[in-house]
């Protein structure tokens, strides 16, 4: 009898730890929804961008081990410009390259590295040390 009142109480503790991370899971995403349509209200105020959204800028920043920046859009003959934010060295490595894009040298904190885009296309990089630091540049007439 004392094994089984032990089983169960274990059994009803497991379950209320598992509904807890559930719930957790359910508000953190109800958190980032709730950000995301605030973000969006916002009108012309600087947003966070999400990471399948096409930003048109020339400046894509490397922060937090990740590309800040992810898919953006610049018209042919823009320079676009990396920055480096974190404390780790990175690079800007094409994953197809090209007469105008090739590979960079690695680049610390503060510095940038910049490539001009005379060609329309869409060109997909990566950080060579951190491979899943990508991102494209997508260049239209």
């Amino acid at each position: 009898m004392k094994n089984k009142t032990v089983t169960t109480i274990v059994v009803i503790v497991l379950a209320l730890i598992g509904i807890g991370v559930i719930a957790s899971k359910n508000n953190s995403k109800k958190d980032n929804t709730s950000h995301d349509k605030m973000v969006q209200d916002e009108g012309s105020k600087p947003s966070k961008k999400s990471s399948t959204e096409v930003q048109e800028t020339s400046k894509i920043t490397y922060k937090g081990f990740d590309v800040v920046e992810k898919h953006i859009k610049v018209k042919k003959g823009t320079t676009v410009t990396w920055t480096n934010e974190d404390s780790a060295k990175h690079d800007v490595t094409p994953d197809k390259e090209t007469d105008e894009f090739k590979a960079s040298d690695l680049f610390g904190i503060g510095e940038t590295r910049s490539v001009t885009f005379n060609t329309v296309g869409t060109y997909a990089y990566h950080c060579s040390p951190h491979p899943y630091m990508k991102g494209t540049v997508e260049v239209i007439e």
